[in-house]
């Protein structure tokens, strides 16, 4: 009797189980959660229940997104700018010359604690530097760059454009308990990969608008690594580069180190 007794009892478990068990993978199948703004949203079935969690692991973005700002460069000596006697061609107006950069891709790693994160990504980034001069250009040949006058053409813009592909890395401070409002603060370095580069203008001859692009590499150093600083709140950064780096490669150009700061929109 007793023996029966437990067999009973392991039957009825079992199916228990086994009944328990296909409605989890029912409930499983049919359920769908979504991470967004730190919270988990679960919808059971087709819509039936919808259920609203806080999610311990912080959604955290401070990189990618978008990104407006002026740029420029500063001579070796004192960080001078715009004082250069012997390159006054590459003189620059300030007032024309900036950049966008569209990051991409961005990682991200907790260290211990949600306050501390290390990051990275991908980005492409974009520089415009608009020279003074309207009778004098950029060029170059296999051993450097110069100056190009022309004495028939006047500029009404006269840019030299750069492109990189850009990877940055950062250590996050978040002091604050929500990362959708905490101020954060990072520290650290972009190394972008230069792939693109032209000089391009416009003018006007004989009363016809005309445009030149000029592509070339203008002995422009293929890598440039710049220490970085960004700092906001929530999703609106504002940063500063400085690059570690001169914008020309040696011996080829003047020994000037490109800088850039402005406003990051993330998203």
């Amino acid at each position: 009797m007793k023996l029966k007794f437990i067999a009973l009892t392991a039957s009825i478990l079992m199916i228990s189980i086994s009944s328990f068990g296909q409605e989890e993978k029912e409930e499983s199948k049919d359920t769908t959660r979504i991470s967004y703004k730190g919270k988990i949203i679960t919808i059971h079935g087709e819509g039936d229940s919808i259920e609203v969690k806080k999610d311990n692991n912080w959604d955290v973005n401070h990189w990618r997104g978008i990104e407006f700002g002026i740029n420029g460069y500063s001579t070796s000596q004192g960080f001078e700018i715009n004082s250069d006697p012997n390159n006054v061609y590459l003189e620059l107006d300030y007032a024309k010359s900036f950049m966008i950069n569209l990051n991409i891709l961005e990682f991200n790693q907790k260290l211990g604690t949600e306050h501390f994160r290390l990051m990275t990504g991908l980005g492409f980034r974009f520089n415009r530097y608009a020279f003074k001069s309207t009778t004098s250009t950029l060029s170059y040949n296999d051993t450097t760059i110069f100056s190009a006058p022309d004495s028939i053409k006047t500029f009404d813009k006269n840019f030299l454009n750069t492109s990189y592909i850009s990877v940055p890395a950062y250590l996050t401070f978040m002091p604050g308990k929500d990362p959708d409002k905490s101020f954060h603060f990072s520290v650290g370095a972009v190394v972008s990969y230069r792939i693109g580069s032209r000089v391009k203008q416009k003018y006007s001859v004989d009363d016809q608008n005309r445009k030149d692009i000029n592509r070339g590499h203008y002995h422009i150093s293929p890598f440039l690594v710049d220490a970085s600083v960004r700092m906001g709140v929530g999703s609106f950064t504002a940063f500063a580069n400085y690059a570690l780096t001169p914008l020309f490669e040696n011996n080829k150009g003047p020994e000037y180190y490109p800088f850039s700061a402005g406003i990051s929109l993330n998203f």
